[in-house]
């Protein structure tokens, strides 16, 4: 009777042994399975799918403006480049012969286009040596009705730099306040989106649009020259004191007094002049950097941006009301990631 006792317990023991590694393989499958799942979930999350919607053309935009329906194309441009205008040119002419054309909305302002208009009328030796996007997508729009000028007034864009630049100044001065961290905030925030805007899996203008363009790389020489060509013809007030500041920067190190070679280990030591003029460089790089990286996202990008999607999405409306065609908007192509992201609806109107 111990005996059978004994193997009866030893059966039990086996039986709950067996039981309690087949209820822990259960539980370790399932785990996996939720592991897994969750892993899937978080990857789908992580990547989103592809959007049809939007349709890339070397380095121009298509889609649905998402409060109105109407076709929008966004075209962006390296300004003054030859293979923008006539990318801007094509683009314009296409729907305008195909009869979807009911706006052309320019990266510019009533007062810019006043002055460009002045200083490069139609037939001019200017109007063919400084001839840019904005003046290529006018002429092939065939009609003056349909010009919309949608960027930031110059004078309010001025105003919003002045205020971007004192800012920075406090924040600067302020890390214990939260000013450095309202720079940081600001770059991270800007750059997603501004420039990453909704993602290149979404559908907006990658870099390799850009880079991998190689008439556009070999037209940039031209661009270089243009553009800086045009600042100083139509704004002299803005492009010679910044020159005088550049000549004068550079001639700093030539007015010190040099340093002299170590007499014991022959090695090169710098004066007084020379190690502060060093400093003074290092800081000029370190506010560069600072203000100018938050000056470009903030007021050249994001109030611009702002406006701009708000101009082209009120010449939506236009189309809609009056059953006329598609709006294409020329712009620089550091603007389209941000005002695709406006008008399909993902960020701030």
């Amino acid at each position: 009777q111990t005996s059978g006792r004994a193997s009866t317990a030893s059966s039990s023991t086996m039986a709950s042994l067996s039981t309690a590694s087949t209820l822990g393989t259960s539980f370790a499958t399932r785990r996996g399975r939720i592991t897994r799942r969750a892993a899937s979930a978080s990857s789908s999350s992580r990547t989103p799918e592809k959007d049809e919607s939007v349709v890339r053309d070397r380095q121009s935009l298509s889609f649905k403006d998402s409060a109105t329906g109407v076709d929008v194309t966004l075209v962006g441009t390296m300004h003054y480049n030859p293979v923008s205008i006539e990318l801007a040119s094509s683009t314009v002419t296409r729907l305008r012969e195909a009869d979807a054309l009911h706006a052309v909305v320019l990266e510019s302002c009533p007062s810019r286009w006043k002055k460009t208009q002045k200083t490069q009328p139609p037939g001019s030796f200017l109007r063919w040596f400084l001839y840019n996007e904005m003046l290529a997508a006018a002429d092939a729009a065939g009609d003056p009705t349909k010009i919309r000028l949608g960027d930031q007034r110059i004078e309010d864009l001025g105003a919003c730099a002045k205020r971007t630049m004192a800012d920075t100044a406090r924040d600067v001065l302020d890390p214990l306040g939260g000013g450095w961290g309202r720079l940081v905030r600001d770059w991270r925030d800007g750059f997603k989106k501004e420039i990453d805007g909704r993602g290149d899996a979404r559908g907006n203008l990658r870099a390799a649009d850009l880079w991998c363009d190689v008439a556009l790389l070999l037209g940039m020489p031209v661009s270089m020259f243009r553009y800086p060509m045009a600042w100083a013809i139509k704004s002299p007030k803005v492009i010679v004191p910044f020159a005088a500041f550049a000549w004068g920067i550079e001639r700093i190190p030539s007015l010190v007094r040099p340093g002299a070679l170590d007499a014991v280990t022959g090695a090169y030591v710098m004066s007084g002049e020379e190690r502060l003029v060093s400093a003074l460089f290092l800081a000029l790089d370190v506010a560069e950097v600072v203000f100018i990286s938050r000056l470009f996202l903030k007021a050249l990008l994001e109030t611009r941006n702002d406006v701009l999607s708000r101009s082209i999405r009120d010449a939506c409306e236009e189309s809609a009301r009056s059953g006329g065609g598609g709006v294409v908007a020329v712009l620089g192509a550091a603007h389209l990631n941000g005002v695709q992201l406006r008008l399909m609806g993902d960020g701030d109107d």
